[in-house]
């Protein structure tokens, strides 16, 4: 159980059945101070964010997304050619190097578009320029978006 982690600070994660370290950095209210000013990079992240990474930890394995990943990835090089990967190409087409942390007062926007909480982000073969978010609210999966979507 993590008790205390500052912003941009990394952690061994299991991903893939492997060992790997990944950046944990928040994207939510914390990250301004109280006149709205951006806070320094390594602020502490505040309990309510330690508790959606301590769950997240717990509970989330990148594996049990293997196919929703497949379908995203697939969808979006059906925008621009005819590629297509199958499960077994999941762990070569995506590239997980964070975690990122979205606890926000205000996670729905007027058009009733929800964010994540809580993403795996990373790079993506299948859009190089826009990545991939692997995002999770109140407990669930939400699902996957560009990285834009808890940015």
């Amino acid at each position: 159980m993590i008790t205390a982690l500052k912003n941009e600070d990394t952690i061994t994660i299991r991903l893939f059945g492997e060992e790997k370290e990944v950046c944990v950095f928040s994207t939510g209210d914390n990250q301004f101070d109280e006149n709205g000013d951006d806070k320094e990079d390594d602020f502490d992240l505040s309990e309510e964010e330690l508790e959606v990474l301590n769950w997240f930890l717990d509970n989330v394995k990148i594996e049990d997304y293997k196919k929703e990943i497949m379908e995203h990835c697939n969808e979006r090089y059906s925008a621009y050619c005819d590629k297509e990967i199958t499960i077994d190409d999941v762990e070569d087409e995506i590239d997980i190097d964070s975690i990122a942390i979205n606890v926000t007062e205000n996670w729905k926007a007027n058009d009733g578009f929800v964010y994540p909480e809580i993403a795996f982000f990373g790079s993506s073969l299948c859009d190089e320029e826009e990545g991939i978010c692997i995002g999770f609210r109140d407990k669930k999966f939400l699902g996957i978006d560009l990285q834009n979507w808890i940015l």
